[in-house]
């Protein structure tokens, strides 16, 4: 079968994956853009259910060839560089993209979770939303609530920190005056993490291990709300020998996962 080529950014569909970069247009479609052949690769092997992959023909040949031997039903249609520049949101655009499906909201089973959650309040930097997705993937974090506030997980630049890792943890989308009373019901320690004030928080590094417990990292510029640490049972403090004030937070958080890693 001879694929389809789109030569030129006026095309119809070329408009409207345009409107995927945007909250609004991905909900309204329900779907999203994924780009670069890494992030394709990681979309193929989890199963994702692919609408389209665009690609340049003279750039993506062999990872064409790779995504058709690991599952042959894939649909492809070329585009033409100038098409592919005017899709990406990278300064180098990486020749390849796929449209999925965007995922249903996950039911969460607060009797089901991991011992060790992640919550997320009001979030809002792209990059260290990713980042943060990314780490708990890596330390073992599979379950992680998205706070109200917190920026879109299908944004193009969380989708390029998290280098796939959405497809590997658990994402919920919650009011925390309601998420965090549920874990406490369900006998989850809750921690957050404290920008300034020390002296009512513990050291990070002094608390011990609880049975099951939830971590809470906040805003970037205001840390965890008053009223969700209201609801939490102990504030944290990461020491610091240097003169910053503060640590950014998916650094924060990555300290304070490795601190608390989930039981093996």
């Amino acid at each position: 079968m001879v694929e389809k080529i789109i030569t030129s950014v006026q095309n119809t569909r070329i408009k409207e994956l345009k409107k995927l970069f945007t909250r609004k247009g991905r909900k309204k479609a329900g779907q999203y853009i994924l780009e670069g052949p890494h992030l394709v690769e990681m979309a193929i092997q989890a199963q994702a259910d692919i609408d389209m992959i665009y690609y340049v023909p003279e750039s993506s040949h062999a990872h064409i060839e790779k995504f058709r031997n690991m599952n042959d039903a894939l649909p492809f249609t070329q585009v033409t560089p100038e098409v592919a520049k005017s899709l990406s949101q990278t300064e180098q655009h990486q020749d390849i993209f796929a449209v999925a499906t965007l995922p249903e909201a996950k039911e969460i089973h607060f009797d089901h979770l991991n011992h060790a959650v992640l919550i997320l309040d009001q979030v809002q930097d792209p990059g260290n939303l990713g980042t943060i997705i990314r780490t708990a993937d890596a330390f073992g974090y599979r379950d992680v609530i998205l706070g109200k506030g917190t920026v879109d997980l299908f944004n193009d630049k969380v989708l390029r920190s998290m280098q796939g890792s959405h497809f590997a943890v658990n994402t919920y989308e919650l009011d925390l005056d309601e998420a965090i009373p549920a874990l406490k019901a369900h006998d989850y320690f809750i921690a957050t993490t404290e920008l300034n004030d020390r002296a009512h928080a513990a050291n990070a590094f002094d608390l011990q291990r609880k049975g099951k417990w939830a971590i809470v990292l906040g805003n970037e510029g205001n840390g965890v709300s008053q009223m969700v640490q209201e609801l939490t049972d102990v504030s944290l403090y990461i020491p610091m020998i240097g003169s910053a004030e503060s640590l950014n937070v998916a650094i924060a958080g990555a300290i304070v996962m490795y601190q608390f890693p989930p039981k093996s």
